[in-house]
């Protein structure tokens, strides 16, 4: 199988397409929330740039302040989707926004550059500067500075599971190291080396190699699970019942890693769902993902 035809070309959507003809279809439950979220859209979060890709949409609970914060990064394979990827038809990725700010969490929605324009270096430097921008303007908003949770889908979870094992990365995030009090990894890449192992030629010649490099020995120090610690924030790992094997087996690897540091894990196999159900489903009426994502935001975020 081609899993590089994953990435949601608009051929790949037009079965999604059909929603528009039905109430209550992703693009309008996000319209419709707008009376319990206010929504702010297309803030630079790298002071200067004129870069769309270098922008992020804030989900506000209405009536409320000093709420957490989460960043949320969306999918893609590094290298295509964006913070409102066709956002009328599939709701994505407004709907994480919509979901957590019903439940009194401030989001940020943001974009990065992609590949093959941008590298692995500039992405995490994006993902870093959003993350510090949700930071330094929480209170503006009427947001939390001191608690933040990173978040992502897919390649988004692999490059906020990135920052989250790096300390140098996380103080690019804010001088407190304590700010982010966990990471909740959606189907993320977790694992590199098994991801190259279990795609075909032609995926890995235009993801794999390009973005991590043709020496499969070296793509474990691209890999997060290969640097979880205890002094990592505390991951939350979810993964589908159908999702690709090597999301399976990250996940599992995970929950076995963080038991091996003397933890308990958070992390949890989402039934009937496959790896695109765990985005898509998000703010609808087969949401599994947001009540697992809740309870561990008020967790980690009621810590001292």
């Amino acid at each position: 199988m081609n899993h590089c035809r994953h990435c949601w070309t608009l051929a790949s959507l037009s079965i999604v397409l059909g929603v528009l003809v039905c109430t209550g279809c992703p693009g309008m439950r996000i319209r419709d929330a707008q009376d319990q979220v206010r929504i702010i859209e297309d803030l630079p979060y790298v002071s200067g740039s004129l870069d769309p890709k270098q922008r992020l949409d804030l989900y506000l609970p209405k009536d409320r302040q000093d709420f957490p914060m989460v960043l949320f990064v969306h999918g893609g394979f590094w290298r295509n989707q964006d913070r409102r990827y066709y956002q009328a038809f599939t709701g994505l990725h407004g709907n994480v926004g919509v979901a957590l700010a019903k439940h009194g969490f401030g989001v940020a929605v943001a974009s990065y550059r992609l590949l093959p324009s941008a590298s692995l270096a500039d992405q995490l430097i994006d993902v870093a500067a959003a993350a510090h921008f949700t930071v330094e303007h929480a209170q503006e908003y009427g947001g939390n500075p001191h608690k933040l949770v990173l978040a992502g889908f897919s390649a988004g979870g692999h490059l906020i599971m990135s920052l989250c094992v790096d300390p140098a990365r996380l103080k690019q995030v804010s001088a407190e190291p304590s700010v982010v009090r966990g990471c909740v990894s959606v189907s993320g890449v977790l694992d590199i080396a098994a991801m190259a192992a279990g795609q075909d030629a032609e995926f890995n010649k235009e993801v794999t190699d390009r973005h991590f490099g043709t020496a499969r020995e070296g793509l474990p120090r691209f890999s997060p699970i290969q640097k979880f610690s205890a002094q990592m924030p505390m991951p939350l790992i979810l993964w589908a019942e159908k999702d690709y094997p090597f999301v399976k087996q990250a996940g599992h690897s995970a929950v076995e890693k963080v038991k091996s540091l003397g933890l308990i894990p958070h992390a949890k196999e989402l039934a009937g769902h496959d790896h695109a159900d765990m985005v898509l489903r998000i703010n609808s009426k087969e949401d599994q993902v947001t009540e697992s994502v809740v309870a561990f935001l008020t967790s980690v975020m009621n810590q001292p």
